[in-house]
């Protein structure tokens, strides 16, 4: 936690009138960024100020102010007509003073589980009948369903994090996680099949994460698009192997027995007697949010949209001390990567062919529904690819680079040669097993058949420190992701470096990128703008 202080906003705006723009007509010359001039955007969304900026909240509205005005400080076009911003509705809910059983066995909020109630009801009771119903997945395309006949509408249903391939490594992408294996694809699933609710088994192998992440994940409110909540799914959440373990065998039920059975293709669901039961107090609302769009116009109306999300998990209910969660790697340094990229751009005296889009979207930690909504209401086929910027790290500069989810489309061969003009070796991340590409906002593209890739510095540092999985293992999502004054800051150099080849090897590109044959998430084919 760091004190609000007016310095990072009064810093980012001299940096930026300081080292002005190219005048007409001349090249921009090519320099070296400043240590000051990166660390302002970050220090200022990572401030106590912004409150953690969830969506919907004081925070969240600052930062994207605060986007807006630097973009119109940049001189970038306005990309939403004639202004910057895409508004659209979210509802919100609430979850408190649950209590749960199944049977006779009592289950403890925090300890036990985590879930949100999704209804407009500010006191339910939530009582039906539950199946363990292994991954819950039905992938045509890897010969696998889970449910078979069963009929689970109405249900609980507990299901298992991850997919059968990180067991059987000849199933499925082995031991890369494909969607099926994405707790929200579980989600989806279980609505699309008349489910009451879903509560996920969470172990740290399948979910990639400690209980402690969910725990702060959950903590706050939970957020959704209106039109996820018109099916009949009232309850989603987790539950600890541990919970669910005393609780089956009071049934006479073994969970690793369950598992074991789960990773066979005839796998069915398993009922229990028992019923599941929650009370509890809900707050909810609807209120309104904003991705932040500006535009460098090209000589096209082709487009390459850079994103980066501006929100992260807001203040926790639950602890005592910094309630704050600062988000400063997640994701204040990638927000100041695409700042510093549209200023790079900006500066150019000739203008590229296609035109770039800066989208600094909204509610991503709470399902990519920013990226959602702007992809569902974009013209997809004017889109030629995304570059997505997530938690760029903030040491000093790897000797490598990671383009998550290159496999999918021909931007990983395009990656692979500005690497090496770089003198940058292209490797994979240690974050991709855990489904990272399913988890931030380039999936909303590639779900569209937009080609889309995470850029993201690797992991190879000279000092032998491996700050990437450091943050992540000890950092990533809790309070202490917050700014420290002694970062380098080199990682946002380098990012910004490969971005801006990389947008510039697309604008000169004679074909543009395409997907490849996937199988491991469905795709949408694109469709004209709807609105």
């Amino acid at each position: 936690m760091r004190h609000a202080s007016p310095v990072p906003v009064i810093a980012t705006l001299v940096i930026l009138m300081l080292t002005g723009f190219a005048g007409a007509g001349e090249p921009a010359p090519e320099r070296q960024l400043s240590r000051d001039e990166m660390r302002a955007v970050v220090q200022f969304l990572a401030s106590d100020l912004l409150e953690g900026r969830a969506p919907g909240t004081r925070g969240g509205e600052l930062a994207e102010a605060y986007l807006e005005s630097l973009f119109q400080l940049l001189g970038l076009q306005p990309g939403q007509g004639a202004g910057y911003r895409q508004t659209f509705a979210l509802k919100g809910f609430q979850t408190h003073d649950t209590e749960a059983r199944c049977g006779d066995i009592a289950l403890e909020p925090g300890r036990d589980y985590m879930l949100a109630y999704l209804r407009d009801e500010a006191r339910f009771q939530f009582d039906t009948e539950a199946a363990f119903v292994g991954f819950g997945i039905s992938a045509p395309d890897y010969d696998w369903d889970d449910f078979k006949d069963a009929d689970v509408r109405g249900k609980l249903l507990f299901v298992r994090v991850n997919d059968p391939g990180l067991f059987e490594p000849a199933r499925f992408n082995g031991r890369q996680m494909t969607y099926f294996g994405r707790w929200r694809y579980k989600v989806e699933e279980a609505a699309r099949r008349g489910a009451a609710g879903v509560l996920l088994i969470h172990t740290d192998a399948t979910a990639g994460y400690g209980w402690d992440v969910v725990r702060h994940s959950w903590s706050g409110e939970e957020i959704c698009l209106p039109a996820d909540l018109e099916n009949n799914l009232r309850l989603r959440g987790w539950i600890t192997e541990t919970a669910l373990r005393r609780v089956l065998s009071r049934e006479g039920l073994d969970l690793d027995a369950l598992c074991q059975r789960s990773l066979r293709p005839d796998f069915r669901p398993v009922p229990l007697r028992n019923r599941f039961i929650l009370t509890g107090r809900n707050s909810f609302r609807q209120f309104q949010t904003s991705n932040i769009i500006g535009e460098i116009p090209g000589r096209t109306g082709r487009r390459i949209v850079v994103s980066a999300h501006i929100d992260h998990l807001g203040m926790a209910r639950t602890e005592t001390g910094d309630r704050i969660y600062n988000g400063a790697v997640d994701n204040g340094s990638a927000v100041a990567t695409m700042v510093l990229v549209a200023k790079r751009l900006a500066e150019r005296s000739e203008p590229l062919r296609h035109t770039i889009a800066f989208l600094a979207c909204q509610a991503e930690e709470a399902g990519l529904l920013g990226t959602r909504y702007y992809v569902d209401h974009a013209d997809t086929a004017a889109i030629v690819a995304n570059l997505n910027l997530e938690s760029v790290p903030v040491r000093e500069a790897a000797r490598d680079f990671h383009g998550i989810g290159a496999e999918h489309s021909t931007l990983g061969e395009l990656l692979r040669d500005v690497l090496a003009a770089e003198g940058l070796a292209m490797t994979r991340s240690f974050l991709e097993e855990q489904g990272f590409f399913f988890r931030s906002d380039q999936f909303s593209f590639a779900l569209r058949g937009i080609p889309a890739i995470m850029l993201m510095p690797g992991t190879d540092y000279p000092s032998g420190v491996n700050h990437q999985a450091e943050y992540f293992r000890l950092r990533y999502h809790t309070v202490e992701d917050a700014f420290q004054p002694e970062w380098e800051l080199d990682g946002v150099r380098q990012a910004v470096q490969v971005t801006v080849r990389m947008i510039e090897a697309l604008d000169r590109a004679e074909e543009a990128p395409v997907m490849k044959p996937v199988k491991v998430f469905p795709i949408t084919p694109r469709k004209q703008r709807i609105d």
